[in-house]
């Protein structure tokens, strides 16, 4: 199925490892021109290598999202250097977990200004041109554990800001042509997932608790995210979509 999105220009946060690379590599392959967006620039410039090997379009760009001038400034240089931004996927975001009566005002911070702050500067800083165009997609990475986590109010609290902003904004950029949806992935076996101590019984939990018995994947995500982006989803709008293999509480 031709997707209807080669040659836009995509922009993804956090993409140089991770579900954000995945995505990248699912957008290339279907002809986007990927800004490949991190805050370290080394693994962004090897994603965008990678992708460039496969006959696709990217470049590398430093961004940190947590903070609003380099947002801008990213924004500004990836439409120098690639064109106009179609498509926007806010997908930047980590974890600093903790029982509420240890967790740091630091720890709060942190996680909220990346996962929530940063997905709200990233679309500020692209709405004004995907409104002039009268077309865009915004794609924002939640996660399940918006219902709820153990050890993780911060990053609770964050992603399920996520899926507020993203109704908040369909409504907003709606009547411009805009769509702003969210995708919330389940447990996906990263390559930072795998190298943690206890993968193995984070992968034991996963497969006994999933009705799909095995951890996501990058390529699960990017999938829900390209068709967000394509021309086939311009009656979606406000929604989250759960990628979590039918596993919704956690236990």
């Amino acid at each position: 199925m031709d997707m209807g999105i080669r040659g836009r220009v995509a922009i993804v946060t956090g993409s140089g490892r991770g579900i954000g690379e995945g995505i990248a590599h699912g957008l290339a392959t279907e002809g986007c021109c990927v800004a490949v967006c991190d805050r370290d620039l080394e693994p962004a410039q090897s994603v965008a290598e990678a992708i460039q090997r496969n006959g696709g379009r990217a470049l590398a760009f430093r961004m940190d999202v947590a903070n609003a001038e380099s947002v801008r400034e990213c924004a500004a240089l990836v439409q120098e250097a690639l064109g106009p931004i179609h498509i926007l996927v806010n997908n930047a975001g980590f974890s600093r977990d903790g029982p509420l009566v240890e967790m740091t005002e630091e720890q709060w911070d942190d996680v909220v200004d990346v996962c929530l702050k940063g997905t709200w500067m990233c679309a500020r800083a692209v709405a004004p041109r995907m409104i002039e165009a009268g077309e865009g997609r915004i794609i924002n990475i939640s996660s399940r554990v918006h219902l709820g986590e153990h050890n993780k109010s911060n990053y609770v609290a964050a992603k399920a800001g996520v899926v507020g902003i993203t109704r908040a904004l369909a409504i907003e950029l709606g009547r411009y042509g805009v769509t702003v949806n969210s995708v919330a992935p389940g447990v996906v076996r990263t390559e930072r997932v795998t190298k943690l101590p206890h993968f193995d019984d984070i992968d034991r939990r996963a497969r006994a608790s999933t009705p799909i018995q095995r951890m996501g994947t990058a390529e699960d995500i990017a999938a829900t995210v390209v068709f967000l982006a394509s021309a086939h989803a311009g009656y979606i709008n406000g929604e989250t979509i759960h990628v979590t293999g039918g596993r919704y509480s956690s236990t």
